[in-house]
C-alpha cells in the first residue's frame, strides 16, 4: 500500500508539478501568475496541515472523500508545488541553441517541447525528482494520523496489539530503508542512460565595434543573372538593447549562388544571416523566399505579422548550420537528420531513417549513424548538422561560421563537404572567417564593419586591386 500510494501520488505531483512549470516559464502573465499563486499557497503551508484540511474540512463543505482519495489529494498536490520549480529549472537549463535549431528546421512549438527541451530538461529533472520520490516514501506516513492503512499504520497498530513496539518500528524501517534503496538504485540507472553530455557551448565574445565614417560608400556590384531570386532581404534592420547590430541593409541572393559574408567580429554578418530565416526576428524590413514574405503578410493594405506556424512552413525551406552545432543532444545522428522528416513531412519512420543514413554517407558518416553527438568529434557533429539541414530538401542553407568553433585538424573534412555541396549547385549564404574557402566557393563575397555592408562584388573583383581599401585592409590583418 505504500509503495502504490507513493507511486500515484508522485505521478499525481509530476503531471501537474509539469504544467505548473510550463506556466511559470510561459511569456503570459496570468499563467505565470497563477503558478507562482499555487507554490505560495502549497510550498508556505505544512504538508500535514494540508492532509488533515482535505481529511476535516472538506466534509464540512459538503464533500466527501475516501481515505485514499484524500492521502492521494493531500500528497499529489503539495508534491506538485516542488515540480513545478524542479520543471521550471529543467526548461531553463536547456541552452537557447536548442530552442533556435529546432525553429531552424520549422518545427512547431509543441513538437519543439516534446521531442527537444523536455528530453534535455529531464536530465536537470531527474535527480531532484528522484530524491522527491524517496521523500514521497516516507511522506506516505503522514497518512497515519488519519488512519490510513499504509506501513507506520500497520506498525503502529501492531506495536500495541502485541506490546512488541520495538520489533514493530524496527521492521517498519527496515522497509523503509529497503525501498529507498532499490529506488536510489534504479535512480542511478536511470541518470547514467539520460545523462548523454554536458553543455558545449561557447559564451559570446564582447566585441568592441568602431564607428565608421559617414563618408564611406558601399561597392556594390551584382552580376547579371536570369536564374530567379532564392532570398532577398529589404531594409533589414536590427538593435540590441540601443546597440544597433545591423545597420538597412539589404541582401539578394540567386538560386545556385554562394554568398560568402565576411568581416571582423562584431560587425554584423552573423546578424543579417540570422535575419534571414527570421530566427531573429529584424526590427524592421523584410525577408522574401521565392518571392514569398516570410514574416509578414497584407491585409487591406496594411502589414500584419504572419503568425507562428505560417513562418514555420516558410522556414522548413530555409536549412541552417549553427556555429555550435546545435545538434540534438538526445538524439542519434540518424535520428537528428530523421526529426523534421517525421514530424514535419510526416514521412514513414522507416523511410525517413534511410533518408537519413544516405544524407549521413553523403557528409561521409557511414559508420556514425548511431552515434549521440557526444560520441562525436566537432568536426562529425557539423557534418551532422549539415545533413540534417539538408533533410528538408531547402532552397537554400544558411552557415553561421560553421568552422569557428572546430579544432584546426577538423576544419578541411567540414569544408570539404560544404565545397562540394557547392558545386552541386546548392544555393548557400556563409558567414565565415576562412578567407581561402571563400575565394574557391564564392560567387560573390559581402563584407560587413560595424553593422553595414560595405562591399558586395564578384570574387574575381573582391580579390583584387579594385576592392574597396577597407576590405583589403581587412584581409592583410587577417593574413598577418
Amino acid at each position: 500500500m505504500t509503495i502504490w500510494v507513493a507511486v500515484v501520488a508522485q505521478t499525481i505531483g509530476t503531471v501537474l508539478g509539469t504544467g505548473l512549470g510550463v506556466m511559470l516559464t510561459s511569456k503570459s502573465r496570468a499563467l505565470s501568475w497563477s503558478a507562482q499563486f499555487y507554490l505560495w499557497l502549497f510550498k508556505g503551508t505544512p504538508l500535514l496541515a494540508q492532509i488533515l484540511f482535505f481529511y476535516s474540512a472538506l466534509p464540512q463543505m459538503g464533500l466527501r472523500l475516501s481515505l485514499v482519495a484524500t492521502g492521494l489529494l493531500g500528497l499529489g498536490l503539495n508534491e506538485a508545488a516542488r515540480m513545478g520549480d524542479i520543471v521550471r529549472a529543467g526548461l531553463m537549463a536547456v541552452p537557447d541553441e536548442q530552442r533556435e535549431a529546432a525553429a531552424s528546421l520549422g518545427l512547431r512549438p509543441w513538437i519543439t517541447f516534446r521531442k527537444v527541451i523536455f528530453p534535455q530538461a529531464m536530465r536537470t529533472i531527474l535527480p531532484p525528482l528522484g530524491n522527491n520520490f524517496s521523500y514521497m516514501i516516507k511522506a506516505t506516513s503522514l497518512l497515519a494520523t488519519i488512519s490510513f492503512a499504509e506501513l507506520l499504520r500497520v506498525s503502529q497498530q501492531l506495536a500495541q496489539s502485541t506490546t512488541h513496539a520495538l520489533e514493530a518500528y524496527c521492521a517498519a524501517s527496515v522497509w523503509y530503508l529497503a525501498l529507498i534503496t532499490i529506488w536510489t538504485l534504479i535512480q542511478r540507472r536511470l541518470e547514467k542512460k539520460i545523462a548523454l553530455n554536458g553543455r558545449d557551448t561557447a559564451p559570446a565574445a564582447n566585441v568592441a565595434v568602431q564607428a565608421l565614417p559617414d563618408d564611406i560608400r558601399p561597392a556594390i556590384e551584382l552580376p547579371t543573372s536570369d536564374a530567379p531570386v532564392t532570398i532577398e532581404a529589404r531594409n533589414i534592420s536590427k538593435q540590441f538593447g540601443g546597440h544597433t547590430a545591423l545597420h538597412p541593409t539589404d541582401l539578394i541572393v540567386r538560386r545556385g549562388e554562394v554568398v560568402v559574408i565576411l568581416g571582423p567580429s562584431g560587425s554584423g554578418k552573423s546578424t543579417l544571416l540570422r535575419t534571414l530565416n527570421w530566427i531573429e526576428p529584424a526590427d524592421d524590413g523584410d525577408i522574401r523566399i521565392d518571392g514569398e514574405s516570410l514574416p509578414w503578410r497584407f491585409a487591406n493594405g496594411r502589414r500584419v505579422r504572419r503568425g507562428d506556424a505560417a513562418i514555420n512552413r516558410t522556414r522548413q525551406r530555409i536549412g541552417m548550420v549553427f556555429q555550435h552545432f546545435g545538434l540534438f543532444k538526445t538524439y542519434t545522428a540518424r535520428e537528428n537528420v530523421a526529426l523534421g522528416l517525421i514530424k514535419l513531412k510526416k514521412m514513414p519512420r522507416a523511410e525517413a531513417f534511410a533518408k537519413a543514413e544516405a544524407l549521413l554517407t553523403r557528409v561521409g558518416l557511414s559508420k556514425q549513424v548511431g552515434a549521440f553527438p557526444v560520441e562525436l568529434s566537432g568536426g562529425q557533429r557539423q557534418r551532422v548538422a549539415i545533413a540534417r539541414a539538408l533533410s528538408m530538401d531547402p532552397v537554400a542553407l544558411l552557415f553561421d561560421e560553421p568552422t569557428s568553433a572546430l579544432d584546426p585538424e577538423t576544419v578541411n573534412e567540414v569544408l570539404n563537404v560544404m565545397t562540394t555541396i557547392a558545386h552541386e549547385g546548392v544555393t548557400m549564404v556563409v558567414v565565415t572567417h576562412e578567407v581561402g574557402f571563400a575565394r574557391r566557393i564564392a560567387d560573390r563575397v559581402v563584407f560587413m564593419e560595424a553593422g553595414r555592408k560595405l562591399m558586395d562584388l564578384p570574387v574575381a573583383r573582391a580579390f583584387s586591386a579594385e576592392a574597396p581599401e577597407r576590405f583589403r585592409a581587412f584581409l592583410r590583418h587577417i593574413d598577418a
